[in-house]
């Protein structure tokens, strides 16, 4: 199971280096929120517009860990990927980013239902 759930983590990190809001939108909750190193909470549809129009852009993200826990409702997965993005017009930068992920299945299928992110 857990590789599944490795599986899952990977994809959501490929699509959003990809800037790829369709397979961001099949792997998200409808109620999934993003909470960025900001401590913004933002609500799915409004991070995968930003993706859309650009004030977000993301160039890739390189995994350096991985954690993943079993949880009473689904998941827990704690990874550590160095991030290039601008984000609202900064400037092209590198981030090492803590993404703290919960995933539980619903309807039979894998949804990340929430991502709270800081730096390492």
């Amino acid at each position: 199971m857990n590789e599944e759930i490795l599986k899952l983590y990977r994809t959501y990190n490929v699509a959003m280096a990809a800037d790829d809001t369709v397979a961001l939108n099949r792997l998200l909750a409808p109620d999934f929120t993003l909470t960025h190193m900001t401590g913004y909470v933002q609500p799915r549809a409004e991070w995968l517009g930003e993706l859309q129009r650009g004030t977000m852009r993301y160039f890739s993200s390189v995994e350096d860990h991985v954690d993943v826990t079993v949880t009473a409702n689904g998941w827990r997965v704690v990874g550590q990927n160095r991030v290039v993005a601008t984000i609202h017009g900064s400037s092209k930068n590198e981030w090492p980013l803590n993404t703290d992920m919960t995933v539980q299945r619903r309807n039979g299928t894998l949804q990340i239902m929430a991502a709270v992110v800081t730096t390492y």
